[in-house]
C-alpha cells in the first residue's frame, strides 16, 4: 500500500468502527492500490487486536464476493446463546442470511489439506444464521478487497445443536434443501452458491497453512450463504430449515 494509507492505519480505523457501530470508507477507496493480501494484513490485525482484548478466535467462514473467495475468522464475540436476541442498536445496517456449519474435532493444518480429510475432520453439520455487518461503505458497492479487509462482514452467527453426520457419507450436502423466512418472506437463492463445501473448507484451511496457521480442533467452519440475504429490522424474525437438521430461530430488537 502507499504511504497515505497504511495497513495499520486503516486496521486501528477499523477497529474503531467496530467499537462505535460507525461505518468507514472502504479500503479501495482510501486506497484504491491495495491488494488483496494488504487486505489480510488489515483483517489479522483487526483480530489480533481483538485477541488481545481476551476475544479469541473460535470459528472460521468460507463465503463468495464477486466470484472469489473470501475467507474470514469469528471471535468468540459473534456467537450467539440460544435464547439471545440480535441487539440491532450495535449493529450498522445488517443483513441476514443462511448457512451450513461444519463442527471440527481435529486440526487441519498444511497446505495440501483435502476434501476428504476435512469429512475426516468434521463432527458434524448443522444449520446455522449470520448476521452479516459490513463497517465499511463504498458508494458502488464493496469489491472482493473490501470484503477480504472487513472480515466478510462478521457480526453475529446463531449455530444450531443438533445436525447431520458426514463421517461416512458427505452427499447430502450437495443436495440441500434450505428454506429460510424473515419477516414472512421467504428468501430466493443466492447469486453465488458454493456447491461444494468441503472443497471450500479444504480452501480456507489451506490459506491459513499458508500464513502459519491452522483450523484449530474445537472450532467451527461456516460455509454459505445458502440464499440470499435479507435486512435485519428491529423486530424481525428468521426461520431456517435445512434437510434434516433441527431449524433455527432468530430474532432482533
Amino acid at each position: 500500500m502507499n504511504e497515505a494509507v497504511t495497513t495499520t492505519q486503516f486496521a486501528a480505523d477499523l477497529l474503531r468502527a467496530h467499537d462505535y457501530q460507525t461505518p468507514m470508507a472502504a479500503l479501495s477507496v482510501a486506497n484504491p492500490a491495495a491488494t488483496v493480501d494488504d487486505a489480510y494484513v488489515v483483517q489479522v490485525s483487526v483480530l489480533a487486536d481483538r485477541i488481545r482484548r481476551n476475544d479469541p478466535v473460535i470459528g472460521a467462514k468460507v463465503s463468495v464476493h464477486d466470484r472469489r473467495p473470501v475467507f474470514s475468522l469469528y471471535p468468540r464475540s459473534s456467537l450467539m446463546g440460544a435464547f439471545e436476541i440480535a441487539d440491532r442498536s450495535q449493529l450498522i445496517n445488517p443483513v441476514v442470511q443462511p448457512v451450513i456449519v461444519l463442527r471440527l474435532f481435529k486440526e487441519l493444518s498444511g497446505t495440501e489439506v483435502t476434501a476428504a480429510q476435512v469429512q475426516a475432520a468434521t463432527e458434524s453439520v448443522v444449520a446455522a444464521i449470520e448476521v452479516v455487518d459490513h463497517r465499511l461503505a463504498h458508494p458502488e458497492g464493496l469489491n472482493h478487497v473490501d470484503a477480504v479487509a472487513d472480515n466478510g462482514g462478521i457480526a453475529k452467527i446463531l449455530v444450531g445443536e443438533h445436525g447431520i453426520d458426514i463421517s461416512h457419507r458427505a452427499d447430502e450436502l450437495g443436495s440441500l434443501s434450505c428454506r429460510f423466512i424473515v419477516d414472512d418472506v421467504e428468501c430466493g437463492p443466492p447469486v453465488q452458491l458454493i456447491t461444494q463445501p468441503l472443497d471450500a473448507v479444504a480452501a480456507l484451511a489451506n490459506h491459513l497453512g499458508s500464513q502459519g496457521g491452522v483450523l484449530e480442533a474445537d472450532w467451527f467452519v461456516a460455509v454459505g450463504p445458502l440464499t440470499e440475504p435479507a435486512p435485519l429490522r428491529v423486530g424481525s424474525k428468521a426461520e431456517l430449515h435445512v434437510n434434516t437438521m433441527a431449524p433455527l430461530r432468530l430474532r432482533a430488537r
